[in-house]
């Protein structure tokens, strides 16, 4: 894994004025919610419509072991209030992979 990573994804927002990078949303994940954290690429701040590469490091990635693929859109949420998605572009952890 590139510096514990798990995910490299394209993340767009699309319900909230501002993100950083660092931001710690839910990600609903085959119907379990988990904590990732964000790093951007090129940027310290997304904005609402705003779309950025990045990676992601999931709290608990052993409670949902092979369920991704790339390709896969991801939602992100505080609450219940869906803030954007993910689209993941490569898979860093060999667990995850569906």
């Amino acid at each position: 894994m590139i510096n514990n990573y798990d995910i490299k994804a394209q993340i767009t927002v699309t319900n909230k004025d501002k993100c950083f990078s660092g931001f710690r949303p839910a990600h609903l994940i085959n119907n379990y919610l988990t904590t990732g954290i964000h790093t951007y690429i090129g940027t310290d701040c997304l904005r609402k419509g705003e779309s950025t590469e990045g990676y992601i490091k999931f709290i608990s990635p052993e409670y949902y072991p092979h369920t991704m693929k790339v390709g896969d859109k991801i939602v992100f949420q505080e609450g219940s209030n869906v803030v954007g998605y993910i689209e993941v572009l490569e898979i860093l952890n060999d667990l995850l992979k569906a």
